[in-house]
């Protein structure tokens, strides 16, 4: 007997996924290059030429069998080293190597984040509007539950978000800056939403984590600061993907960073290595592991 849950998802296929094959059909009828395609995000401007290099020199140099072989369960510590270096020089923040976790992009670093602090049942809080595949990713018999949007200007309807948080709540979701409005959340925002989950946790006895979707991070215009949301929340799991930093979708690359001062944090990463057993997305690629830790700092040209 198949599994029913995913025959069901077939009926209702990623709305991301379907127009992009229709702009690929599309494009072979007029040309693609005729063809405007907001569907799946594929970079516009290459990586770094750095980043290049760096593969190039990789795979010239370094001993082929250690190179191409598996990482360890919980990833090259000298990547999570220089991952964790990197995030305390920018925010100021005081990682350590044991609390970074490498992931199969950002995709792959939700999937950590929510099974580390959520059991069956439980329920994930977002807001709209969110990235649609967040529906799939709260699996594991979790509940997403979503608060409207302030239309307005896409900060947080705290009237709202009040109104929905209960004793079943095991996490927030926010994903800064957001996909799909490009809203970025402000200081005042995230103290907001901090001094609720700590008097949440509090009344209902047990922490509630935050869970941070920062793809789109260093995609700021206007001079605007960077708000990191780990800085104003202790118990905040950062995912992050280098997809859009590095224009690097396709080599599957980002991490969960824990928060040091967030509650058992010295098992977060440790916990990660056995969700990977249990769900086969353990060891991301070693090389590709390697070349971002030399690019950390830059970005593509993304004022292209």
């Amino acid at each position: 007997m198949i599994a029913q849950r995913y025959k069901d998802m077939l009926s209702g296929k990623s709305v991301i996924r379907q127009i992009s094959e229709w702009s690929t059909a599309r494009g072979t009828e007029i040309g693609y290059e005729n063809v405007f395609d907001y569907s799946l995000g594929n970079p516009s401007v290459p990586c770094p030429e750095h980043f290049t290099k760096t593969c190039i020199d990789l795979l010239q140099t370094k001993e082929p069998v250690t190179l191409h072989g598996y990482s360890p369960t919980l990833t090259i510590p000298a990547v999570r080293k220089a991952v964790a270096e990197s995030l305390n020089r920018r925010f100021g923040m005081d990682y350590g190597m044991e609390h970074i976790f490498m992931a199969t992009g950002a995709a792959g670093a939700l999937a950590h984040a929510m099974r580390c602090v959520a059991v069956p049942g439980q329920d994930i809080i977002t807001f709209a509007p969110f990235f649609p595949e967040y529906k799939p990713y709260v699996g594991a018999g979790l509940n997403l539950k979503v608060v409207p949007p302030r239309t307005k200007d896409f900060q947080i309807d705290f009237d709202a978000f009040d109104a929905m948080l209960d004793e079943n709540t095991a996490a927030v979701l926010i994903n800064t800056p957001n996909n799909p409005s490009g809203a970025a959340y402000s200081a005042e925002t995230l103290t907001g939403l901090a001094d609720r989950l700590r008097a949440a946790s509090a009344k209902y006895g047990h922490r509630i984590f935050l869970i941070s979707d920062e793809p789109y991070r260093e995609i700021m215009f206007g001079g605007q600061p960077i708000q990191y949301a780990a800085k104003f929340y202790d118990d905040t799991l950062t995912c992050y993907s280098f997809s859009k930093s590095l224009s690097l979708p396709g080599e599957r690359i980002g991490y969960v960073a824990a928060n040091p001062r967030c509650e058992d944090a010295e098992y977060i990463v440790p916990m990660c290595g056995q969700i990977s057993r249990g769900t086969g997305h353990n060891c991301p690629a070693s090389l590709i592991q390697l070349a971002v830790a030399e690019c950390l700092d830059e970005t593509s040209d993304l004022g292209v």
